[in-house]
């Protein structure tokens, strides 16, 4: 794989693909528990924590694919009521208000794992080490915000502002 073909799929089915691959394997550790509890009447812990890791891993990374796409939730009844200017302006103070809440959530995710990197904590039905599954935290945080940061790069370079929603016709008027 080239580096831009490597590129490309980063910038466009990364978050997409390990989304997919965790919504897969939580549903097919919570179909196997069933058919296991009601069929067999037993239990496969493992396949409990391994779904319950696969909905953090596609909540987190479901979040970042949202940023990606620009389809995450916004407010904008009444960003919509300004002239298009100010409109942008809002946008961006959202966003730059975002971008700080995101870098604030990586810094104490990292001290968080700091502190689990001290300790053995280790999960109980698979056997492994808490650091790895609770480091996507802040890996899908400073994700979101590259993401964000992106985005502004590109407007900057191109000169196209690209919202991460569709304003009113209207608004070009005013």
């Amino acid at each position: 794989m080239s580096p831009s073909t490597l590129t490309r799929w980063f910038n466009t089915k990364f978050e997409s693909t390990l989304c997919v691959i965790s919504l897969v394997v939580m549903a097919c550790c919570v179909f196997l528990q069933v058919i296991l509890r009601y069929l067999f009447h037993q239990s496969a812990p493992w396949a409990e924590e391994l779904a319950i890791y696969g909905m953090a891993f596609s909540v987190y990374f479901g979040a970042a694919l949202a940023v990606t796409e620009k389809s995450h939730v916004r407010i904008l009844n009444l960003v919509f009521m300004f002239p298009r200017k100010i409109a942008i302006g809002v946008i961006v103070a959202g966003d730059a208000v975002w971008c700080a809440f995101n870098i604030f959530m990586v810094f104490h995710g990292l001290e968080y794992l700091r502190i689990l990197w001290g300790t053995h904590f280790i999960s109980p039905a698979l056997g492994i080490e808490q650091r790895w599954p609770q480091a996507v935290v802040p890996f899908c945080f400073a994700l979101m915000t590259f993401r964000i940061l992106q985005f502004y790069y590109r407007w900057w370079r191109t000169g196209v502002c690209e919202l991460t929603c569709d304003l009113p016709e209207d608004l070009e008027a005013r």
